[in-house]
């Protein structure tokens, strides 16, 4: 059987779920999937049913391992500060091991990072093929790059998600929720979540009814000193690894805000039909599931008020908002089931093998998706 090898870092439970389904695809196409990582997150739920061992950072380690596994195809899961990446991928060139680098194309998290890029971009250059989470990425590569670009929409493995059974009266009252009507933040509060814009603009909220609930590490904010208003509810971190208590909260919740960095969060806020409200500035490639007027809006950068003003305009209008989950729903399990992605993910395999086949034979053809 054919192998294809993930190098990684640290494995959290959500890609413990997606790998498990990459794996029976690639059974069924006659390919083992395999995954070795330095970490594994603790008390990940799921059954990890792919060829996975945990091994410590280092280039001699993860040479040995390759020697052993003798893989087809490496694809590079890995921060370029984790320093192995560097002799690892000239030494995958020197034996001709087709090797896969599987990124957002650069930082996007920076701003003016021009110097920075070129490390990307150099990275991009000596690699076999760049796997990205979005075709809109491909603007942060080199044009000489673009023959070796594939597409593998990044998600969660929605299908994994549990149903939710309880009425949304009823997971108001198991968390003591308030509210009518909610908009929830889920997230590690990083500074590129930007969760002090959702606390100043419910401070400036007098609205019946309307409230707003926060789950996540608050990391290095004093939320309660932030809050001047009772129609906020921080309910700290949640640790919920089969996603049961966080899946209730969402189906509770009416609408989702992340001002920042809003992630694999929107997957699953458009996943429970919840129209998503953030600011332009430095997103991650999800941010494109969001249609503006259509599941969600994106307002101007740091503009709390017009912050505020749609979100009440979602809370307010019951038909708008009813319209938007419609269009949420439908979106995201159109381009970011995790099929999509695997499908991705195969198509570059598979161009890979042939690139294998034929430099054994002496050749080797152009790298197009």
């Amino acid at each position: 059987m054919r192998k294809v090898l993930l190098i990684s870092n640290k494995v959290f439970h959500y890609r413990v779920s997606n790998y498990n389904y990459f794996a029976r695809r690639f059974r069924e196409e006659g390919i083992e999937f395999l995954v070795r990582a330095n970490d594994l997150q603790n008390n990940n739920p799921y059954p990890v049913e792919f060829d996975f061992q945990v091994i410590p950072f280092g280039f001699l380690r993860y040479k040995r391992e390759i020697e052993r596994i003798q893989p087809d195809v490496v694809i590079l899961f890995l921060h370029l500060k984790d320093l192995f990446v560097w002799p690892l991928i000239h030494w995958l060139k020197l034996k001709r091991i087709p090797v896969v680098y599987w990124n957002k194309g650069v930082n996007l998290e920076v701003r003016a990072p021009r110097l920075r890029n070129h490390l990307f971009y150099y990275v991009h250059s000596r690699c076999d093929a760049i796997l990205l989470y979005s075709k809109h990425n491909t603007a942060d590569i080199q044009p000489k790059n673009h023959s070796k670009v594939f597409i593998a929409n990044n998600t969660i493995n929605l299908e994994a998600l549990p149903r939710v059974s309880e009425s949304k009266e009823e997971i108001k009252r198991e968390f003591g929720i308030p509210f009518q009507k909610v908009v929830l933040f889920v997230g590690r509060m990083r500074d590129v979540k930007k969760v002090e814009h959702l606390v100043e603009a419910f401070n400036s909220i007098d609205e019946p009814g309307v409230g707003c609930v926060i789950v996540g590490d608050s990391m290095n904010y004093d939320l309660p000193s932030m809050m001047r208003r009772k129609n906020i509810m921080y309910l700290g971190e949640i640790f919920d690894p089969k996603n049961e208590r966080m899946s209730r909260l969402f189906k509770a919740s009416d609408v989702f805000c992340i001002p920042g960095d809003v992630g694999l969060g929107l997957n699953e806020a458009f996943h429970w039909g919840l129209p998503v409200v953030t600011e332009d500035g430095l997103q991650p490639p999800e941010i494109h599931y969001l249609t503006q007027g259509r599941n969600g809006f994106v307002v101007p950068e740091n503009d709390i008020g017009a912050l505020r003003e749609k979100l009440l305009l979602l809370l307010r209008d019951d038909a708008l908002r009813a319209e938007f989950s419609r269009a949420a729903r439908e979106d995201i399990a159109r381009d970011a089931s995790i099929e999509n992605m695997f499908s991705g993910f195969s198509s570059c395999v598979r161009a890979m093998m042939a690139v294998s086949a034929a430099q054994s034979l002496g050749g080797k053809p152009a790298t197009t998706p």
